[in-house]
């Protein structure tokens, strides 16, 4: 197993940011900006815990003890983790990360299990690994002097994955046994729409449920900080839900349509690689808008780089004239691209992951046009509207 450290920053699981801290069998670890308020929080609740139950302590070794317990957790959530990603790398399915963040942690998956029973055996992978770290913690607390803070937190260690392991085989979307029980309707209908329909719903049901509990400890029980917890965690499994049964729809609607039904034509976009950067200043980017040039071979139509209003802004003005655009362009090498052929749900990923709002179209390296996310996005709210429009018998 080799880690890889590093400090890569990109967008976090609850949208705000989060770094990669290492590398495991090809997958980035991460984690969210979110993690450190939890790690603060159950750094200072296993302190308060030790406090209570081993006040003979020191107040550096209870909080040394606490520290060490919380990193330890976290590298418990993020074994489980791994025990989905490498589940989901053995059946052929790329994992691209597992980001630690306030709610746990979560394993991307490139796509989807092919099967209900690859869908069942990735899901129930983690809490396998969870209900082993916790039989093990608990055997090592057995081995300890029970009043020490060592085998207080081995059992601490113990509990938790055990009640991690508990919870996520809960029956709803997307919980571990949510996942199970999508799974298992798939395999019965044969149908992976209706099947995740139905474990969203389970997992809204029990995030109501969760939100609830939340209410009632705030005013009932008086217990105003796990009142709220379950409130703030509910909402996300509510969100988390709907969003699973939103991606559906998404896949469902791009993944039915080929990127030359939606591409734009570039004709009017397009430059010679003889051109300098100052005639294409003045004709193209200050006369029409354009904000992308396509540079291309005008003998073969082969794309042959981008020049984006930042790669030309950054020729000095003095120096446009006699610069040609090839100097300025990102090469087409450098460039993510799509063809023809493939789905605009293929588009959209490659948008997403490029962070680009447009991509040159290729057939054999020549550019036939390109796929935007406006038209995207356009062809996305057609499709949920008619979709919406349908009966439900029609769905």
């Amino acid at each position: 197993m080799a880690t890889e450290l590093g400090a890569a920053r990109r967008r976090g699981v609850l949208g705000g940011s989060s770094w990669r801290i290492g590398r495991v069998s090809g997958i980035d670890i991460a984690i969210d900006q979110s993690w450190l308020l939890i790690f603060f929080l159950i750094s200072m609740s296993i302190a308060a815990q030790l406090a209570a139950s081993h006040s003979g302590s020191s107040a550096p070794e209870r909080w040394l003890t606490a520290l060490v317990v919380a990193c330890a957790f976290f590298a418990s959530i993020v074994l489980h983790e791994l025990g989905h990603s490498l589940v989901a790398q053995a059946l052929g399915i790329r994992v691209r990360s597992i980001t630690l963040f306030l709610f746990g942690g979560v394993a991307q998956l490139e796509n989807e299990p092919r099967k209900p029973v690859h869908e069942i055996g990735i899901a129930l992978a983690g809490p396998a690994v969870s209900f082993a770290l916790g039989a093990s913690f608990m055997a090592l607390a057995g081995l300890r002097d029970e009043a020490s803070l060592t085998s207080a937190a081995l059992a601490w260690l113990g509990r938790v994955n055990l009640a991690l392991g508990l919870f996520n085989l809960a029956p709803g979307f997307p919980l571990d046994g949510g996942r199970v029980l999508r799974g298992v309707v798939w395999a019965i209908t044969g149908s992976f729409q209706r099947a995740t329909r139905v474990a969203a719903a389970s997992g809204a049901g029990i995030a109501l449920l969760l939100m609830l509990a939340g209410v009632i400890s705030v005013f009932a029980a008086r217990d105003l900080i796990g009142g709220l917890w379950l409130v703030f965690l509910g909402w996300f499994l509510l969100s988390a839900s709907r969003n699973a049964v939103g991606a559906m729809e998404v896949e469902r609607i791009l993944g039915s349509v080929r990127v030359a039904d939606v591409l734009e034509p570039v004709r009017h976009a397009t430059v010679s690689p003889d051109a300098s950067v100052g005639d294409v200043v003045t004709a193209q980017v200050l006369r029409s808008g354009l904000r992308t040039l396509w540079v291309v071979d005008p003998q073969t139509g082969r794309l042959l780089g981008i020049a984006t209003l930042r790669e030309l802004a950054n020729v000095p003005v003095e120096r446009r004239a006699q610069t040609p655009v090839t100097a300025a362009m990102v090469p087409a090498s450098s460039v993510a691209s799509v063809s023809p052929s493939e789905t605009a749900l293929v588009g959209m990923q490659r948008l997403a992951a490029a962070g680009v709002n447009q991509l040159p179209v290729l057939e054999d390296g020549r550019l036939v046009g390109a796929l935007t996310r406006e038209r995207l996005l356009g062809l996305l709210q057609a499709g949920l509207w008619l979709g919406a429009a349908r009966p439900a018998s029609a769905a």
